[in-house]
């Protein structure tokens, strides 16, 4: 039944990639297939024109090299960003374009629709909190135990900030 909870899943990598397929086909309904692109948008958009290195933007999104550059590659064909050479040879940095922006405004009220319907359904009280604990499970989840680290304290902080 569409309104009946789903059943707990004990595997923690099941239960993650599960909510990210269900909520992703979400966004990608009200973004026309496009919510990683958005995603990728709407981070160089709060850079306020300062341009990144691509290990930033797939450090920060927890995108391995292979898939930031399929996922970029459109967005550059459509003059959507610029890559323009970093500090050494391999770097490249990234930065939206006035048509990038465009889209982003184009798509902005679309993201709203989705980012509306999910907290509604989810609930209001419950959605910060939320957004705090899928970033520390992200942090969490990109060290490995030989890295030394056992717990993650640091409070997340939005993007923006």
């Amino acid at each position: 039944m569409p309104g009946d909870a789903l059943p707990i899943l004990a595997c923690a990598c099941a239960s993650l990639r599960r909510a990210s397929r269900a909520v992703s086909r979400v966004y990608d309904g009200w973004l026309d297939g496009n919510a990683q692109q958005f995603s990728l948008l709407y981070v160089l958009d709060k850079q306020r024109g300062r341009p990144v290195t691509q290990k930033w933007i797939g450090e920060l999104l927890s995108l391995d090299p292979t898939t930031l550059t399929r996922t970029l590659a459109p967005l550059a064909k459509r003059k959507f960003i610029r890559a323009r050479p970093g500090g050494d040879r391999r770097e490249r940095q990234w930065s939206l374009t006035d048509a990038g922006r465009k889209q982003l405004e184009r798509l902005y009220p679309r993201w709203e629709q989705a980012q509306k319907i999910l907290k509604n359904r989810f609930g209001v009280e419950r959605w910060e909190p939320l957004l705090e604990e899928l970033a520390v499970i992200a942090t969490a989840a990109r060290f490995r135990l030989q890295d030394g680290v056992k717990t993650v304290r640091a409070k997340p902080r939005r993007i923006e900030e």
